[in-house]
């Protein structure tokens, strides 16, 4: 997509490459920024209109208008005006005053007075997943989708609920008094929202329509869902398409199947890909993807049997999702603790055809996560999960109480934190099992509405090679991003097994990070530049000197990117450890 703000993104590219060659954590947040602008196809005339975008906030928009500036000064421009500026008091005595000697003559009437401008107000936009947010949301669905003009408080709190982190109930920890339905007030006293006296019901007024639907378009150009129950953002089928043609993506009317079945031709793929699906099979040039149009299937839950230890806690995870009316299946998962298919309904055929939806939890009590840290499971699980090729992994942490840990607690902090910001997945805190339980409802719930009024599309199984599946998925979310193309439940089975040998690749990695400070990405980082065991020690033997040998590594992996840069100490240490003749620990 063309960004419509080339200036402000090359700005913010500066930014984020001084605070990555810095090591400055400020290279997350202007990455962040830099993301959403390179997404946003349409101009601002000014850098504070760039506040509506999620990761941009007053400190950004201050640091671009000062940028701006600067710029107009260096090149002569005038500098743009801010939305919420008044006309100078010199400049509208200077218009007077020159309106009125132009205009003297006697065959003319004088010109009318002008009318005094007042400041356009400062347009409020509430912060993500706030009450005021959450709010907006509900009401803007129930006018805008669901054709209800206005919501009584109930409804409205149920419906909103799902769009805030805050509790609409129950007061927050620090603020006694204080329920995300105090937001209330700000929107009434702004204007957005329409009150009747009794009985009391509420709806969006004009303004208030359309500072929500700015919102909900923001999103969907970002290719995120606002409409998440789960609070996370989803990529959802064909909503790119429809806000950019006009449509609301979220009217299932406008969720459109293809009747006819397509080829699928990965001849457009680079070089490298091509020749690595051509060492798989010379069929893979072309093929017939698997098509299930709208009504033939269903979304059910799959629950690994070896998720909860103790019998009894599994069985009431199991009744108790039953109980709620999720559809729902036990058995052995290689991979993950929960997963979502869609079955295709029973037929008069004794097989039941299954496809895996591009969604994997892993359920982590609090105990079980340090545990799983200390001895090192922890980063080979994600390892595992960053080569399922799913797009969208989970981490559900439960009994969440850092408080408990002690020291321990640092060691918790960073692994969550890299969790998210490095490996990108989504994380979901809860207290309690039954919140667990209430989580899986709506996320099951969420998947219904997403999948079953669209058709779904997968890869066949005989196309299917473990050794180039990932790259195979990222050629067909390059060629086709508006379909996501699953797997069968066979396949899925076979792709992530424990007992299926390991490619060279994933066994060169799985090496590499036995060496303390060597992460899934700094291990990725140095396969690159040397793919195979061999490769690497030829390359040491090449260098004429132990100085050179032992910094190779770290002058290869000198990325801008800081999570893959490797240091001059941990350079030496992968040298060490493999040629040197007698290694003496660096730790």
């Amino acid at each position: 997509d063309t960004c419509g703000n080339p200036l402000f993104l090359k700005w913010l590219g500066e930014w984020m490459e001084s605070a990555s060659a810095a090591n400055n954590k400020a290279y997350y947040t202007y990455k962040k920024a830099y993301d959403s602008m390179s997404k946003y196809p349409l101009p601002f005339q000014h850098p504070t209109e760039a506040a509506i975008l999620s990761g941009i906030g007053p400190g950004i928009c201050q640091r671009l208008e000062m940028r701006l500036k600067q710029h107009c000064e260096e090149t002569g421009q005038p500098v743009p005006q801010r939305p919420d500026e008044l006309p100078t008091l010199s400049k509208s005595k200077k218009s007077k005053k020159s309106n009125s000697q132009d205009n003297l003559s006697c065959d003319d009437e004088p010109e009318p007075k002008r009318q005094k401008t007042t400041a356009a107000p400062k347009v409020y936009v509430p912060k993500y997943r706030s009450g005021a947010y959450a709010i907006m949301l509900a009401l803007y669905k129930s006018s805008e989708i669901d054709s209800n003009s206005s919501m009584t408080k109930t409804d409205l709190i149920k419906e909103a609920q799902r769009y805030c982190d805050a509790s609409f109930d129950i007061p927050s920890g620090k603020q006694k008094f204080y329920t995300a339905w105090n937001s209330m007030k700000t929107l009434l006293d702004k204007n957005y929202v329409y009150k009747n006296d009794y009985p009391s019901r509420f709806s969006l007024t004009e303004s208030g329509m359309l500072v929500a639907r700015q919102i909900v378009q923001t999103a969907s150009l970002q290719g995120n869902d606002p409409f998440s129950e789960s609070g996370m953002l989803v990529a959802r089928p064909i909503v790119q398409t429809a806000s950019l043609q006009g449509n609301d993506p979220f009217l299932e009317k406008n969720h459109t199947t293809e009747k006819d079945p397509i080829i699928i031709d990965l001849v457009e793929s680079s070089d490298e890909e091509s020749d690595q699906v051509g060492t798989a099979s010379n069929s893979l040039n072309n093929f017939k993807p698997i098509v299930w149009e709208p009504g033939t299937f269903e979304i059910v839950l799959i629950l690994d049997t070896r998720e909860v230890k103790l019998k009894k806690d599994r069985d009431y995870i199991k009744d108790t999702l039953q109980d709620k009316g999720i559809n729902l299946s036990v058995r052995n998962l290689e991979l993950g603790d929960v997963i979502w298919v869609a079955r295709k309904k029973k037929t008069s055929s004794s097989a039941t055809d299954e496809l895996v939806l591009d969604y994997i939890l892993e359920r982590k009590r609090m105990d079980d996560l340090v545990g799983s840290i200390k001895d090192g499971r922890f980063r080979e699980q994600k390892f595992r999960l960053s080569k399922s090729g799913a797009g969208q992994i989970i981490y559900l942490i439960e009994d969440y109480n850092l408080e408990e840990l002690g020291e321990f607690g640092d060691a918790v902090k960073t692994a969550i934190s890299s969790t998210q910001m490095l490996n990108g997945y989504f994380l979901k805190r809860t207290a309690t099992i039954d919140q667990s339980i209430d989580y899986l409802v709506r996320m099951t719930r969420m998947l219904k509405k997403m999948y079953e009024n669209t058709a779904l599309f997968a890869i066949p199984d005989n196309m299917i090679y473990r050794s180039t599946f990932l790259s195979m998925k990222k050629n067909l979310a390059t060629l086709h991003p508006y379909h996501t193309y699953l797997v069968t439940y066979s396949s899925y089975s076979d792709l992530n097994s424990k007992s299926k040998p390991l490619t060279l690749k994933d066994t060169f990695v799985r090496m590499l990070m036995t060496i303390r400070g060597i992460s899934v990405d700094k291990a990725a980082e140095i396969i690159k530049n040397y793919p195979t065991p061999r490769k690497l020690i030829q390359e040491f033997n090449s260098l004429p000197n132990e100085n050179d040998k032992k910094k190779m590594i770290m002058n290869a992996c000198n990325g801008i990117i800081r999570r893959k840069k490797i240091g001059p100490s941990l350079s030496d240490k992968i040298y060490q450890i493999w040629c040197a003749n007698n290694y003496h620990s660096l730790a």
